[in-house]
């Protein structure tokens, strides 16, 4: 769910994190206890916030959790991202050759071309 997101910095990763902490504790995003702010078998919309005590307890037990969660697929995310571009590499040495080689390629063109 992380990966969909494409979070493209930290604090929409943390926001991500919060989100998923008051969904794991049966909480909406803003804070309303139900799914989408609705409380009770009649669904409707409840305006009591989440007390200080079930607050503190989400966040002592879920942020560390989640947040772990997070930083292990984003290290895995930029971990594939460096492995393609090491084969992009590898297969760019193997077709034109290392900085050396090229380098030589231009400076005997270089070369060639004056009078």
């Amino acid at each position: 769910m992380l990966v969909a997101q494409r979070c493209a910095t930290a604090d929409e990763v943390a926001g991500w994190v919060r989100e998923m902490a008051f969904r794991e504790a049966g909480y909406g995003v803003n804070g309303l206890h139900g799914q989408n702010g609705q409380d009770g078998q009649d669904g409707q919309k409840t305006t009591t916030e989440v007390s200080i005590q079930s607050m503190k307890s989400i966040k002592s037990i879920l942020f560390p959790q989640i947040s772990a969660n997070a930083a292990l697929i984003l290290i895995g995310v930029a971990s594939a991202l460096l492995n393609r571009q090491i084969a992009a590499q590898a297969k760019a040495f193997e077709q034109e050759g290392g900085f050396t080689e090229r380098l030589y390629r231009v400076r005997t063109a270089n070369r060639k071309k004056k009078p």
